[in-house]
């Protein structure tokens, strides 16, 4: 990451490959959590692991805002993306001129500047559509 950019979360992705998201995984069970959680909510084990999650997933449902938000002017995207490790992540779409969304479409994370604060590129994940991938 540059040196005028900040990520809004540590330990929530790195950018090797485009973009991972890392989440953690229960030693005991094999439940795993996006984001990393202290302990398994399934079987409250203490002892986890990071692993590191699929690239694309599935677009589960999605919305458009059009009010304002803190961060985002309208219209904009969110959704909840189904990844292969059993996770439903919630993040930011990418808006895109020629695809529209569709419930079951293939999504990829990738990492962007979410918004500015402070002179500073605020870095976090996002999910856009895999053209051709369905």
């Amino acid at each position: 990451m540059s040196e005028d950019a900040v990520p809004v979360k540590e330990g929530l992705f790195d950018e090797t490959g485009g973009g991972r998201l890392l989440a953690g995984k229960c030693k005991a069970c094999g439940r795993i959590f996006f984001p990393k959680a202290p302990f398994c909510f399934e079987c409250l084990e203490k002892d986890m692991e990071e692993v590191v999650l699929s690239r694309r997933g599935k677009l589960y449902s999605y919305s458009i805002g059009r009010m304002a938000s803190t961060h985002f002017p309208p219209p904009y995207a969110v959704g909840l993306v189904d990844l292969p490790e059993g996770v439903r992540v919630f993040a930011p779409l990418m808006s895109t001129v020629d695809l529209t969304y569709r419930i079951g479409m293939e999504m990829e994370v990738y990492i962007d500047e979410l918004w500015k604060d402070d002179g500073k590129r605020v870095m976090g994940y996002k999910f856009k559509p895999v053209k051709g991938g369905d």
